[in-house]
């Protein structure tokens, strides 16, 4: 199964499950989608996510506004394909708001898939989702409609700029394609 997956792939798969291995089957973690995608922006801005890109995107937040975020759909993608190949669970819970929360945490054959991925994946992953000074797993901060990583040990705050749209400048000019307009011309001949 590992010979099927992405690198890409791979490193969502062990995102998710650094923010879930907390759990067992009595009491599951879950990480929640928007939680993820932060992460995964976090890992394309630091070259850890190498083949994914990001645009803006209308989401939904936790408090039933929308906003605009940089997301990834290479990055969402991926999470559909690990669902797909039954690595991942997923999870609806409805808020208070009348809205959805989506969540996630590997299945029992992600388990056994992300024991067989290497090594050199693993501490890409590792430094991108850990405290840099403590080595302590980074929370992310969704407060004030700041994104951010937050280590709860030393208190260390590295921000996730998500929600930073760039503008991108792009020229555009009229198209006409060509057109043989004496193909019209031929039917009017004879209604004179």
């Amino acid at each position: 199964m590992e010979s099927e997956l992405t690198k890409d792939q791979m490193r969502l798969l062990l995102v998710i499950n650094e923010y879930t291995k907390a759990g067992d089957q009595d009491n599951p973690v879950w990480v929640k989608e928007l939680p993820v995608l932060a992460i995964i922006y976090a890992g394309i801005i630091k070259g850890v996510f190498r083949d994914y890109d990001y645009a803006p995107w209308s989401v939904s937040m936790l408090d039933g506004t929308r906003h605009w975020l940089n997301v990834s759909r290479e990055g969402k993608d991926d999470v559909e394909d690990l669902l797909n190949l039954r690595l991942l669970a997923i999870i609806r819970i409805s808020t208070s708001q009348y809205g959805y929360v989506t969540a996630y945490r590997p299945t029992q054959l992600g388990q056994e898939v992300i024991e067989t991925i290497p090594d050199n994946i693993r501490k890409e992953v590792f430094d991108l989702i850990h405290c840099p000074h403590c080595k302590t797993l980074f929370q992310v901060d969704m407060s004030k409609k700041e994104f951010s990583f937050v280590c709860s040990h030393c208190g260390n705050k590295e921000s996730i700029d998500i929600d930073d749209i760039e503008d991108v400048p792009y020229a555009t000019r009229p198209y006409l394609p060509s057109f043989d307009f004496r193909w019209f011309m031929s039917g009017e001949e004879g209604c004179d």
